[in-house]
């Protein structure tokens, strides 16, 4: 027989490194239960090669084949492209939520009491027009009215100017991870010879993956030496291996100066990614910043700016107490223009406000189709608003009233920026025709005293003065200024309220894959306790096999 009392030592001292080397795995599991993102792992046993006798094949005892991870990479891929969602979502709902409270009209201090406030005033002083009292309690709730305007305007750029900064703390974020990632990737990849994997090293990889899913819309590929490749879904590459490309940002002079994003594909030169990100937590302040909260503050600019035009327009035709008309009530709108950045022309172009109670208060673009001709767009309503030539340095008006002159030097695709709307509620203001003067009020019409123009002011409250999005002229429309303004409240409130849905949507959604995660990758106390009993008695009944083998050792010792 090809046997000996060694080879029965060298079996059982295997199964004692075995099962101790097994308390160890399941000594980790326990110590990680509470580990974000660990995965348990599970000691695979497999026998070692036997040897052959005349008899037949004698077991060597048992060794670790492997040290695997409870690991699903099919769910794994599912709970990184909802992370992407709820990344996108979380962002929505939160800045939502800070826009309802900007715009909440339920305190005393609302925009709708503001002008009920106001045109009540004039609807007092239509009975005692020559009362300074009434007059200069006028200008008060007028300065109330313009300071909460002006709050508005102000706190809608303050949460543009901040998610912008958010923009630049997330790329920041997103290098950090990208670069770890391709740290772990060359540590990974130096960490497995053969069939053994860095299990912890993988963990900590996944971890950094799922961070990086909530801020960007990534794809992951697995590559064959245990690497991963990392793309943004239109395709451009952010971790390639061992290498990781950074994101920058850069300043958009068409886009009021705020950030865009740019990746460095190893080119040399940046690329502008900021269209090509398509969701995650940068998506979702990108769109808030330059969607969401530009619209509402580009309403409340045409609301302030309406009821500027609107207001002047009945004010200029009344008479103060001195008997003095076409006074301006309001500070007159000014018009701003706005060159594109890529314009390759050297003209520029000048805008007044030459007729302003009847100009547009709508945004418009000059889009130059030659040395002496524009298309002219109106962005607020998206359509087409003629063709039009001029003679260069000559004035011409456009948009009932809206004047501009055109230098030489014009390029084809040449884009110019256009309104008397621009910032209107942050730079609304008191005329100086009346500003600290209540007795220049205009409120009578055919007389100084008999108060007819104060009425027809008052009324401008219930005026139908705006389309949907347009302001067209008092009585020609379907909303009044208050109801403009409820239907953006109440468009902001359902915006706010599908974001929330969709995030507690997904917050579901997320639960149920944490629970699935759990149950395949996660540790079980009661399961790892099992595992420590079998593995303990497994060792002792190893070491069990060496107390007799030493006792075999005693009788063969005393019998030579």
């Amino acid at each position: 027989m090809s046997t000996n009392i060694f080879s029965v030592m060298n079996t059982a001292k295997l199964g004692l490194l075995t099962q101790q080397a097994a308390i160890e795995v399941t000594g980790q599991n326990i110590a990680n239960v509470q580990t974000k993102g660990f995965t348990r792992q599970d000691v695979r046993l497999e026998t070692t090669t036997p040897r052959s006798t005349g008899l037949g094949h004698f077991g060597t005892g048992v060794r670790i084949g492997s040290i695997a991870r409870a690991h699903d990479q099919f769910l794994f891929g599912q709970m990184v492209e909802e992370d992407i969602s709820l990344g996108n979502f979380t962002a929505r709902q939160d800045v939502f939520a800070q826009l309802e409270a900007l715009l909440n009209d339920t305190g005393g201090n609302s925009l709708n009491a503001g002008f009920s406030n106001f045109f009540n005033g004039f609807q007092d002083i239509s009975t005692n027009p020559t009362g300074l009292a009434g007059r200069s309690d006028i200008l008060a709730e007028a300065n109330n009215l313009i300071s909460i305007f002006n709050r508005l305007g102000e706190d809608l750029f303050s949460a543009q100017q901040n998610l912008d900064r958010t923009v630049s703390f997330e790329v920041t974020e997103i290098n950090s991870l990208t670069q770890e990632i391709s740290r772990l990737n060359t540590q990974i990849h130096g960490n497995e010879p053969g069939p053994i994997l860095a299990n912890d090293l993988r963990d900590e990889r996944d971890r950094l993956i799922r961070e990086l899913a909530g801020k960007i819309d990534i794809d992951i590929r697995d590559e064959a030496d245990g690497q991963i490749d990392i793309t943004l879904q239109s395709g451009r590459a952010l971790v390639l291996g061992g290498t990781s490309f950074d994101m920058s940002t850069q300043i958009n002079g068409n886009n009021k100066g705020f950030s865009d994003v740019l990746l460095d594909d190893g080119s040399g030169v940046p690329v502008n990614v900021t269209a090509d990100i398509q969701d995650g937590r940068i998506r979702g302040v990108l769109d808030m910043r330059d969607t969401e909260i530009e619209g509402i503050k580009d309403k409340l600019d045409r609301l302030a700016a309406g009821l500027v035009r609107e207001f002047n327009r009945v004010h200029n035709q009344g008479l103060d107490l001195n008997g003095v008309s076409g006074l301006n009530f309001f500070e007159s709108l000014s018009p701003t223009v706005i060159n594109n950045t890529n314009n390759v022309g050297t003209a520029t172009v000048t805008a007044t406000n030459a007729s302003p109670t009847t100009s547009s208060v709508d945004k418009y673009e000059i889009f130059m189709t030659g040395s002496n001709s524009f298309a002219l767009n109106n962005l607020t309503t998206g359509l087409a608003s003629g063709t039009f030539t001029f003679a260069a340095g000559t004035a011409f008006n456009v948009a009932n009233g809206l004047s501009v002159n055109i230098s030489a030097g014009a390029a084809a695709g040449d884009r110019f920026r256009v309104s008397v709307s621009e910032n209107a509620s942050s730079l609304m203001a008191l005329s100086s025709d009346v500003a600290g003067q209540p007795a220049r009020i205009a409120a009578g019409l055919n007389t100084t005293a008999d108060g007819n123009n104060a009425i027809n002011l008052s009324d401008l409250q219930n005026a139908l003065t705006f389309d949907s999005v347009s302001v067209v002229g008092s009585g020609s429309g379907a909303f009044t200024f208050n109801e403009f303004y409820d239907a953006l409240v109440a468009e902001v409130g359902v915006n706010s309220a599908s974001a929330s849905s969709f995030k507690e949507q997904q917050d579901g959604i997320m639960l149920q894959l944490e629970n699935r995660r759990e149950n395949v990758s996660g540790v079980s106390l009661d399961e790892e306790m099992l595992n420590l009993i079998k593995f303990q008695q497994a060792y002792a009944a190893s070491a069990r096999v060496i107390n007799v083998i030493q006792e075999m050792f005693d009788v063969l010792q005393n019998r030579i």
